[in-house]
C-alpha cells in the first residue's frame, strides 16, 4: 500500500483519539473485551472514507493482527501499567507508553498493507458498519458505546 495512505490514517487516528469521550472508550472496551484500539479506528477511518470491508478482508486483518497484539502489544502494555505505580519507574513507564504507540503505528501499517484497492469509496458510510465486524465487540452494548462515541 502506498505509504502515504498509512500516513494519512495514522494522522487521523492520532487526532480523532483526542477526544476524550473516544479515547475513554476505546481504553475501556480494550480491557473489558479486548479491543484492538487501532482495529476500531481503521475500521472507523475505512468508513468515513466510504469503504466497506468485506468478511475476507476482516479475516485477513485478524489472522495479521493477532499474533502482533498477542506477542508484541500485549506485553508492552502488561510491563507498562505495572510501571506506572511507582515513582523510581517514572522514566521507564514512559519509554513503554512510547515503545507501545509505535507498536500501534506498526501495526496499523500491518493492517493498512492488508487492503486491497479502492481504498475509499464516494460516500462515506455509518462506522458501525464496519465497527460491528469487530469480533471482540460481542455485546450490543459495547457496539452500541463505540458508534456513539465515534459520533461524538
Amino acid at each position: 500500500m502506498d505509504d502515504r495512505l498509512h500516513e494519512t490514517f495514522w494522522a487521523w487516528a492520532l487526532n480523532r483519539y483526542e477526544a476524550r469521550a473516544l479515547r475513554d472508550c476505546l481504553l475501556a472496551l480494550q480491557d473489558s473485551s479486548g479491543l484492538v484500539v487501532v482495529q476500531a479506528l481503521l475500521y472507523a477511518w475505512l468508513a468515513e472514507r466510504g469503504r466497506q470491508l468485506t468478511s475476507d478482508e476482516v479475516r485477513t486483518l485478524e489472522r495479521t493482527m493477532a499474533p502482533w497484539v498477542a506477542h508484541i502489544l500485549q506485553p508492552l502494555r502488561r510491563q507498562r501499567v505495572v510501571w506506572r505505580d511507582g515513582e523510581e519507574f517514572t522514566r521507564l513507564y514512559t519509554e513503554a507508553l512510547q515503545l507501545e504507540l509505535e507498536g500501534e503505528k506498526a501495526l496499523a501499517k500491518l493492517l493498512c498493507d492488508c487492503l486491497t484497492p479502492p481504498h475509499s469509496g464516494s460516500v462515506p458510510i455509518p462506522v458501525g458498519s464496519n465497527l460491528c465486524l469487530i469480533t471482540a465487540l460481542s455485546a450490543p452494548d459495547d457496539l452500541d458505546s463505540l458508534v456513539a462515541a465515534f459520533g461524538q
